[in-house]
This record gives C-alpha cells, structure tokens and sequence, in this order.
C-alpha cells in the first residue's frame, strides 16, 4: 500500500469507526433509557391517570352525585375500579372491606393492605398512593386513598411489570443495532470511498501543480467537491499565467540589462579612451567636448531609468487639466528640433478639454510621443490633434516613415529602437515610449501604434 493510500485508508477508517463509535453510543443510551427511566416513567405517567380520577370522583361528589353514581361514571370512562368504604379506626375491617369490594368487580390481589400510616396520610394530605406488586401475577396495582366525607375511596389501576417487557425490547434493540451497524458500516465504506476517490485525484493534481505540470482536474460529484476542483483548476490556471508572467519579466530584465550595458559600453569607452588622450597630450581640442557629450548621455539615460521604474511605484495625485494647455506647453519646447529637422507641425487642438490626471506624467507622455515623431519623421510634416470623440479625450500624432523593418509590437519594449543602424543622430534612448505605455498602464488610458503605408500613428485616449 502506498503513503498517499495509507493515508486515505486512515481517513476512511477515522470516519467509519467515529460513527459506529456514535451507533454504539445510542444503543448504549437507549438500554439505559429503556433499563432505568422507561420504567419510572410508565408509573408516573399511570399515577397522574389514577390522580385524575381522583380529583374528578371528587367533583362528581361535590356536584351531588350519589357515590355510586360518581363510581359508575368513572369507571365508565376510565381505565379504573373504584370502590368505597366507611371511615372507621379499625385499619384492618376497612382494609378488609375494600378488597372485597375489588374482588367483586374482578380485580383480585395477592398482596393488598391499607396501612395505618396511609390512611393517616391519605387523611392529612387528601391523598395517598401506594403501589401494590402481585408478584407471581407479573404485574402491579396502583392505588390512590382518597377520603371524602364519611367515606374512604379507593381508585385501582393495573401497572403491567415492564421488567419482562424492557428486557424484550432491549434484546430487539441490541439485535436491531447490529444489522444497522454492519448495514451502516458497509454503506459508510461506499461512501467514504467515493468522497476519497475525489481527494486522492485532488491530491495528485496538487502534487503535479508543485511539479509544475499543469492540467486539468475533472470532477463530476455535484456537490462541494466539484466546488473544489474548478477552484482548484481556477488555482492552476492563475500560477500558470503568473508564472508565464513572471518569465516574461525576467526575459524583459535580463533584455534590459543587456541594452542598458550594451548602451552604456560605447559612452564609458568613449570617456576612458578620450580620458587616455588628455593625459597623454593627444587632445585636438575637441576630446573634452566629446567626454561632457557622453557624461550627459549617461545622465539621460541613468534619469530615464529612474522615471521608468518610478512610474510605478510612486503615487501621483489625480486634479482637473487641461490637455489642450499642456499639449501646446510641449510643441513648443519641440521648435527648435523641429527646425534642425527642417519639419512642419500642423495641429488640430480642440480647446478646453478637461480631464482627471496628473500634469506632470502626461506632460511627460506627450513631450515623449512628441520627441519620438520629429526624431524619427523620415520627412516632411508631423500632424497633431487633440479632440473629443465619442465623450473621450483622443491624441493622435502622426509622422512619415522611413524604417520598412520597424517592429511595431516591440516598440513598447525598453531600448528597443526604431533607427536600424542605431545611429545616434536619429535614435535616443529607446525608453520614451515605454514611459508611455507605463502611465497610459497606470492611469487606465489606451494607447496604441498605428502602422499605414508609410506613415505611422500614435493614438492615446484618455
């Protein structure tokens, strides 16, 4: 037998022998009630019976009615005899008297005899009980001393002996109970085996999720189990998709990593051999301007960086814009580029167009795709628009093309740059258009690239 059956076979045998252990309990229970109270219970359910007739004999009384007449009616209507006799002081006549009364209706006692203390008590108190057993008869005989006027009646009620009976009911019981327990335990084993057979798959299916083997758990009980399992698929899903998630991010790190050493190996290089030269008297004049050149590269470089992995830690206040202020604040830090270029800005800005954000990350967002297009515009103009469509705020910038190789689904990737050669004339740092995506991420706006021809379309709508 394997561990992992081992353990389900403890489980089966926990649950089958807690409840037989419960099944042994009732039994017990039930012998004991039956054995100790049933008995008990039976004589004080018959002793309210005959104290009910009593108090009615004495409302039959108080109402007129003869004593004969009160007797008749009772017995009549209950499961009683009644008889009566003369107060008198001598115990043993009037002890006499009532018994034969009762064996002329048929009621005939092995053992009866009124006491002197039950009189007395029944005189003091109204009342008195005394049970009379008929041994060799298998029964009992109840009777209520009830004095009333000049008479001392008598109320009678036959208590079977239950003893016999109990015991009877109690071999039945044990008997009763075996069949259920075995009957019980069998349908149990069935049962539980049937709700182990789930948890062993369930188990299994764990086991292959810590393995990193990824399928799907199938089923069919109908009830809670099947609950589990699509969660537990649900489960299977989920790590699946963040572990693919978090591969893809580590191939993006490792990605990164590489552009970022692979751009900062040409500048560092630059500035020691240039460095060389100064101190080895081999400077035209212009080794110093180069070194400031490449320091400030890194710089912007290094600044980008810090913005990139900002963007998503930092919490930025939300307050009222203006897109149209900020846009326009952006084309003009963009002019003097766009002369060195030789390029046209047509715009189309509608005023006044308001919205929730942050100033300072879309500012950032649009110098960006800004920057991006008069870099990159083969020719030409560059066209801008800001409007509102549909009860949204959409910017669109759009320039000539002149790189047939650019790969738009990577050109929201760090360091990927559009420029083939990588000719730094043209391309930057190949990190404007991931800030882009990171706030367009954070905020909930949409941004994507439009290819066509020979032109192509940034869309952001806010």
């Amino acid at each position: 037998m394997t561990k992992e059956n081992r353990r389900f076979h403890r489980l089966s045998t926990k649950f089958i022998c807690g409840t037989a252990s419960i099944l042994v309990l009732v039994l017990a229970a039930t012998l004991f009630v039956n054995s100790k109270v049933a008995a008990r219970y039976y004589l004080r359910q018959q002793t309210e019976y005959v104290s009910q007739a009593g108090s009615r004999i004495r409302e039959y009384l108080d109402a007129g009615m003869s004593p004969d007449e009160a007797v008749a009616s009772l017995e009549a209507s209950d499961n009683v005899l009644i008889t009566y006799a003369s107060n008198t002081s001598d115990y043993d006549a009037l002890s006499s008297s009532l018994r034969e009364k009762f064996r002329e209706k048929g009621l005939g006692f092995q053992k009866f005899w009124l006491w002197d203390q039950d009189y007395l008590s029944a005189v003091q108190k109204g009342f008195q009980f005394r049970l009379y057993q008929q041994d060799k008869l298998n029964y009992g005989i109840l009777v209520e001393y009830i004095p009333v006027g000049p008479h001392l009646y008598a109320v009678a009620a036959i208590v079977p002996n239950t003893a016999d009976f109990i015991g009877i009911i109690n071999r039945f019981s044990i008997l009763l109970h075996a069949i259920s327990l075995i009957i019980t335990v069998i349908l149990l084993y069935l049962l539980v085996k049937h709700i182990t057979n789930p948890l062993r798959r369930m188990e299994r299916f764990s086991q292959e999720i810590a393995r990193q083997e990824y399928g799907t758990l199938i089923i069919n009980t109908r009830d809670e189990l099947e609950h589990v399992a699509d969660s537990m698929n649900q489960m299977s899903i989920s790590i699946q998709q963040y572990q693919s998630m978090l591969q893809a991010k580590n191939q993006q790190m490792e990605q990164l990593l590489s552009d970022v050493a692979h751009d900062l190996k040409t500048p560092i290089s630059l500035i020691g051999m240039y460095s060389s030269g100064i101190r080895d008297g081999l400077d035209d004049g212009t080794f110093l301007e180069t070194i400031i050149q490449q320091n400030s590269r890194m710089s912007q470089m290094t600044e980008r960086l810090l913005n990139l992995s900002g963007i998503e830690r930092k919490e930025y206040p939300l307050t009222t814009i203006r897109l149209d202020l900020l846009l326009f604040e952006c084309i003009a830090e963009q002019k003097l580029f766009l002369s060195k270029r030789g390029l046209s800005l047509n715009t189309a800005v509608t005023p006044n167009l308001e919205i929730m954000g942050n100033a300072e990350l879309v500012t950032e967002l649009f110098s960006n795709l800004l920057s991006n297009a008069v870099k990159y515009a083969a020719s030409g103009t560059v066209n801008a628009e800001l409007v509102k469509n549909e009860g949204q705020c959409c910017f669109r910038i759009t320039n000539d093309l002149g790189n047939d190789d650019l790969d738009t689904e990577r050109i929201w990737e760090p360091f990927y740059v559009g420029e083939p050669s990588r000719n730094k004339a043209l391309s930057g740092t190949g990190l404007g258009l991931p800030i882009v995506k990171k706030i367009a991420d954070k905020f909930g706006y949409q941004v994507r690239c439009i290819r066509e021809d020979q032109t192509i379309t940034f869309e952001v709508i806010f």
